[in-house]
């Protein structure tokens, strides 16, 4: 993984969602989430302001060797809603390092394959968002997934 890459992130529906890596620094990441789902013959094309709607850093020291598989790199658009700052030294408090396992969550409460307010915090994906105003377009609820029996 290195920066620009295209990376996918497994969905519980089989299909993978689509993030870019923005830095790198050992086993730190910060990416820009997208919207996108990724199709077996997708080429990588580089993603528009539109289709990022988080950004975050991630700890990947325990992710498994290519659970996120790299379909490709593109130009990191410079995009008018990301952070001011990209660097590690400017990690502050309200941006947390967060594991795999909560972006794979993420990624598929984007998606519409997990309740949006799935965590005991109902607006924790919402506080991700890098627009905590617009809800992606596919996420749903918990009352709107079918309740088990």
């Amino acid at each position: 993984m290195q920066e620009a890459d295209h990376i996918l992130i497994p969905l519980l529906d089989g299909r993978h969602g689509v993030a870019q890596v923005v830095r790198l620094q050992d086993d730190r990441v910060f990416l820009y989430l997208s919207n996108r789902r990724h199709h077996q013959n997708d080429k990588v094309v580089a993603f528009a302001d539109n289709d990022v709607n988080a950004f975050m850093f991630v700890d990947i020291a325990d992710l498994p060797d290519n659970h996120w598989p790299v379909i490709g790199y593109d130009a990191i658009p410079n995009l008018r809603r990301a952070p001011e700052h990209l660097s590690w030294d400017l990690l502050g408090e309200k941006d947390p390092i967060h594991d795999p396992s909560i972006i794979e969550a993420f990624a598929n409460a984007v998606h519409g394959l997990y309740p949006w307010d799935g965590f005991p915090d109902p607006e924790f994906f919402t506080n991700m968002l890098s627009d905590p105003n617009t809800l992606p377009p596919f996420a749903r609820m918990t009352s709107d997934f079918p309740s088990p029996e």
